[in-house]
């Protein structure tokens, strides 16, 4: 009975009294942002009045309160803050402040003040004295200058020259008018000149024909001297075909498939799949495709993939926790796509530079000990950039292609002694490279 009272008389009535006030805040809330609410319409009711066309228009402010578009702000002015305080208010502005121009009135004050020996009496030299001259009632009797005038034309200057001397002589003679005749200049406007210009045109200039001929003569025998005898010019847009110092090997989009020669084509089942990084976020769709790829890869047929993969996706749910299950099986094939990609560029300049290369030393332009100094140490600072596992693709990938003789990666390890199964250290913390020969190891390079 006691906690029944207790109920009934205190707790209840406090949770009235909370829920009164909740009510009552929740009121005024309501009301100030009603207020709010109107101002900010006002506001823009205002500023489409004033502006009326988009440009503003100040003859429209005193009719605000008759449109009823003065806003009503609810907001309290801030208070001054404790300090001095305020030594002018609004109703008592602050005075007009004092001239500090410099000037010196002439007044017969000073005067007196010397006579009588108040102030010390001015010198001959800087005594001032009114000035007699008589001027025009235009000027001020203080300081006459001559009026302006227009500019004259350059070729009236030496009779404004003597007109101007004459109005200074005047003015020291006290005439009340100075006049300065101009002579009158005709002006004429001619429209400009219309100029035909007849253009010729030569067809079939024998001149131009024979410097093409010329030109391309020159083309085709630089291209008999770099390639095979009978080799044929290729149709721009078409891949150039494999001769003694070009490769048939184009690795300029790492992506597209049609670009690939075969045997590099080959090591790679998985060409363009996704590598989603990090590889639990892996899609659906691309989980599918490496899924049929490798792990069901035995089934006889899609169909049967299919069903299998519904299958483990009903058991594990989604595409991660699936991933999850066969990470042991596809997280290498899906590093070594990645580092596939990172590697192209990098094979692609090989190419580039085992084609300059050979040909130079083809040519007899280089020495060819000092052509393979250069390619391998090309090699040298690719592979140093590449991580471990992106260097034993790039070693697949070159391997796997034909190269100029003398050019290729194991031509060039036998060539510096070295052997071609072991990975060299290639970073430039590991000691001193060894992909020189012994007996080229202290000739000077690059020369």
């Amino acid at each position: 009975m006691d906690r029944r009272r207790r109920f009934e008389t205190t707790v209840i009535k406090n949770i009235k009294a909370s829920i009164a006030d909740i009510e009552r805040s929740y009121q005024e809330a309501m009301a100030g942002a009603l207020a709010a609410l109107r101002n900010a319409e006002l506001e823009i009711q205002k500023i489409d009045y004033l502006t009326p066309n988009g440009r503003y228009d100040r003859s429209r402010e005193a009719d605000l309160a008759s449109k009823g578009l003065v806003t009503t702000s609810t907001e309290v002015p801030a208070k001054r803050r404790r300090g001095r305080p305020r030594k002018y208010q609004p109703g008592d502005p602050r005075p007009p402040r004092k001239s500090r121009a410099k000037v010196r009135p002439l007044s017969a004050h000073r005067v007196s003040n010397a006579e009588s020996g108040s102030a010390k009496p001015r010198t001959s030299s800087a005594t001032r004295r009114a000035s007699t001259r008589r001027t025009s009632g235009t000027a001020s009797p203080v300081t006459a200058a001559p009026a302006r005038v227009p500019t004259p034309d350059p070729k009236a200057a030496p009779q404004v020259a003597a007109a101007l001397l004459e109005s200074t002589m005047a003015g020291g003679l006290g005439q009340e008018t100075i006049q300065i005749e101009m002579p009158e200049m005709a002006l004429e406007i001619r429209p400009a000149e219309q100029r035909r210009v007849q253009v010729t045109v030569v067809e079939n200039d024998p001149e131009y024909e024979a410097e093409l001929a010329e030109q391309a003569a020159r083309e085709k025998a630089l291209w008999d001297a770099l390639n095979e005898p009978g080799e044929e010019i290729p149709p721009e847009g078409l891949p150039r075909q494999k001769t003694k110092f070009s490769m048939n090997y184009d690795f300029s989009d790492a992506m597209d498939q049609t670009k690939i020669a075969p045997a590099v084509l080959a090591l790679f089942p998985e060409f363009g799949f996704s590598t989603t990084e990090p590889s639990e976020e892996i899609s659906e769709e691309d989980l599918k495709r490496w899924l049929f790829a490798t792990s069901y890869s035995d089934e006889p047929d899609d169909e049967y993939r299919e069903m299998r993969f519904g299958d483990d996706i009903r058991i594990y749910r989604d595409a991660e926790s699936l991933y999850k299950a066969w990470r042991f099986q596809l997280e290498p094939l899906i590093q070594r796509e990645r580092d596939r990609i990172m590697v192209w560029h990098t094979v692609h300049l090989r190419v580039i530079n085992a084609e300059q290369y050979s040909a130079s030393a083809a040519k007899g332009e280089m020495d060819q000990d000092l052509a393979f100094m250069w390619m391998a140490h090309r090699d040298y600072i690719a592979l140093g950039n590449l991580t471990d596992s992106e260097h034993l693709v790039w070693r697949e990938i070159v391997d796997a292609m034909e190269w100029p003789k003398g050019f290729s990666r194991i031509d060039l390890v036998l060539w510096a002694e070295q052997d071609p199964n072991v990975v060299p250290d290639v970073r430039s913390w590991a000691g001193e490279p060894k992909n020189f020969p012994e007996r080229l190891r202290f000739v000077r390079f690059p020369p």
